[in-house]
């Protein structure tokens, strides 16, 4: 502080005299009068006492002035000096405020920097957060919108389609049992036609009958009433044993299999005769045998009385037999496709190739024979009762149904 005050004492002192050299220089130059110009006097050697005159007077009037425009720019020029000496210290004061606050240590202008920074950046996230809300909040009000446009559109529609199939199928339950009867009403009439069961005809028209029981409509009484009927006619028709029928035609087969010519030695019998010879007259009987066997190959004997035995030869018993066991066959075939016709023609056709037979082995044609002649009275095609008159019925109250349950 004193090393201050001095500075400021040679400072003020300084400040003094320089003002009071430039007031006194101002006062100087306003109160003397231009000197004139300087000429060249020569002094006249007649006027001496004259010059030396002035020479005293003016130094004198002129220390006089001077003296005199000092006091006067003292009494005037000191307050003016004062003030611009008060100005002159505001300004020091200032110029020491100034370099102490520039010589204080000042906040950090990084930290500054950076909490400006982070203060732009949090408003600006937060002016973000606050739009992505905004944009956020319109567009689930909008999805919630569509969403429930959706739902309202899509209720609409199912309504709609309800009515639609309530219209199409007619929901009443006595339509769909209706159905379902006309249903099994027709698959029994197909397996009456296609395979002639009776059984599982009458198993289907029951069920039929059941579900028109259950829907409680008056209108199918007499569809009930014809299915009645129809159930009668299928427990009067009598049963075919096809099973029985076809065991006792296999059987007849064997038979046909086993006829032979007088001169037809049966295969058994001659390996049985070939076991049995141990002797040597077995031996030449068994080749004796065998030598007429291969000469009714070449030779054939024929007997006058016998007409049909005259024709038969060992080729054509083999044919006969070969075709009667033959329309056997296709008598079992016809039996169980429940062809009538075709199944007697087939019989009576093998009974007369059998016939063919009876000069040689009557007991055993006279058996086939009449076999066949039995099996031809069997009815292996009963008259079945025809269902479209019941199923057209009940398809005619099952549509009258509907029109009356659609609106």
């Amino acid at each position: 502080m004193g090393a201050g005050n001095s500075c400021r004492g040679c400072r003020r002192s300084g400040v003094h005299s320089r003002a009071e050299t430039a007031l006194w220089g101002r006062s100087r130059h306003m109160t003397e009068p231009a000197a004139p110009a300087k000429t060249a006097i020569i002094p006249k050697a007649d006027t001496p006492p004259r010059r030396n005159r002035w020479t005293l007077w003016l130094p004198l009037l002129t220390l006089l002035l001077l003296c005199g425009l000092g006091a006067g720019g003292y009494g005037f020029g000191w307050p003016w000096a004062q003030q611009l000496w008060q100005r002159f210290e505001d300004l020091e004061r200032q110029v020491v405020d100034a370099q102490a606050q520039a010589a204080a240590p000042g906040p950090d202008v990084a930290a500054l920097a950076r909490a400006a920074a982070n203060s732009s950046v949090q408003s600006g996230l937060a002016s973000l957060e606050d739009d992505w809300q905004r944009e956020l909040s319109a567009l689930r009000a909008r999805q919630n919108a569509e969403r429930a446009e959706s739902v309202r559109q899509l209720t609409g529609r199912m309504g709609r389609l309800e009515d639609q199939m309530d219209r199409l199928l007619a929901v009443d339950r006595r339509a769909w049992l209706g159905q379902e009867a006309v249903f099994l009403t027709r698959l029994a009439g197909q397996r009456l036609l296609v395979a002639r069961d009776v059984e599982a005809a009458l198993v289907l028209l029951e069920q039929a009958d059941a579900l028109l029981r259950d829907t409680g409509e008056p209108k199918f009484e007499g569809v009930r009433l014809a299915i009645a009927r129809d159930r009668a006619a299928l427990a009067a028709v009598p049963v075919v044993d096809q099973v029985g029928l076809y065991a006792r035609l296999s059987g007849l087969v064997d038979q046909v299999e086993q006829l032979q010519l007088e001169f037809e030695a049966p295969a058994s019998d001659m390996k049985a005769d070939a076991l049995s010879t141990t002797g040597w007259r077995e031996r030449a009987s068994a080749g004796w045998q065998a030598a007429l066997a291969k000469l009714s190959d070449y030779l054939i004997i024929r007997r006058r009385s016998d007409e049909i035995a005259q024709l038969m030869t060992p080729e054509w018993a083999a044919l006969a037999r070969q075709n009667s066991r033959m329309l056997i066959e296709q008598s079992q075939i016809a039996m169980l496709s429940a062809n009538q016709p075709l199944f007697e023609q087939s019989l009576q056709r093998s009974a007369k190739f059998v016939a063919l037979f009876a000069q040689q082995d009557a007991d055993r044609v006279a058996s086939i024979v009449a076999d066949l002649g039995a099996l031809q009275n069997q009815n292996i095609a009963p008259d079945l009762p025809d269902l479209t008159d019941t199923r057209s019925l009940l398809e005619g109250q099952v549509e009258r149904l509907g029109d009356r349950t659609s609106p």
